[in-house]
């Protein structure tokens, strides 16, 4: 095995069994093997793997670590961590640009820090962890190699991951529109006075658009106002039409 990937196999914690699991992983389409009859020559199919394997450990995670969230707050937190931009920055902290394969052509162009390649590979280097432990570990190892991995960058406060401004985004839909302010109003409060929950709903007209809830009422109307955002994309029509009813 090559030197490089003995050292990425110490970063992750896992060593394989099957070696060639992680060659493919590792293997980029661009990239002629010496047997053009190897049955794995990249990682392109094991990297749709990883890609459901990544969002079901994290899914888990998410909802473990954060219950004030709601299932769209849970989507949003995420979309963050597994974007393009979120897994190319674990990559380049794993180091996968030096372990991977390249064809001359991606080589010259600098392929091994091109963030949707860097992306792409360490999906594929968590499907193939998947692989090469399943029929002993089950989820297990995978499971405790993508806490090890994601566990340190999480926020202690999910409010962290709300980066856009609903709320106002919001405002200047309903403002442009109706000419009218849209309202917030607290629905619930509940939970002791350490580990509390608020679910706040947004109103247009005294119609109600959307609700949310989260560890403070700041954070559970950002939530609801990006629900009412949701219903307005999904239905142009909907504002004029509710809110003039």
């Amino acid at each position: 095995m090559k030197q490089e990937w003995i050292r990425l196999c110490q970063r992750v914690d896992y060593q394989f069994k099957k070696p060639e699991i992680l060659r493919q992983a590792l293997t980029h389409k661009s990239y002629l093997p010496v047997d053009l009859d190897e049955k794995f020559s990249n990682n392109e199919r094991i990297e749709f793997l990883g890609d459901a394997v990544l969002d079901l450990v994290i899914s888990e995670m998410l909802m473990e670590g954060f219950p004030e969230l709601d299932e769209g707050g849970l989507s949003k937190f995420r979309a963050s961590l597994v974007s393009e931009s979120g897994l190319s920055k674990q990559a380049v902290t794993l180091e996968l640009g030096e372990c991977l394969l390249l064809g001359r052509g991606e080589e010259m162009t600098g392929g091994r820090k091109k963030k949707s390649l860097l992306a792409d590979t360490f999906e594929a280097v968590m499907a193939a962890i998947y692989l090469d432990s399943r029929e002993e570990h089950g989820l297990s190892q995978i499971t405790r190699v993508i806490r090890k991995i994601f566990l340190p960058h999480l926020p202690q406060d999910a409010e962290g991951y709300i980066t856009r401004d609903y709320k106002s985004e919001l405002q200047e839909h309903v403002q442009k529109i109706m000419g009218i302010p849209s309202t917030y109003e607290l629905v619930e409060e509940s939970g002791p006075d350490h580990e509390k929950e608020f679910t706040m709903a947004v109103y247009v007209k005294e119609k109600e658009y959307g609700r949310g809830r989260g560890a403070s009422k700041k954070l559970a109307s950002q939530l609801a106002a990006e629900k009412a955002l949701l219903r307005i994309q999904e239905d142009t029509s909907f504002l004029q039409t509710e809110g003039t009813s």
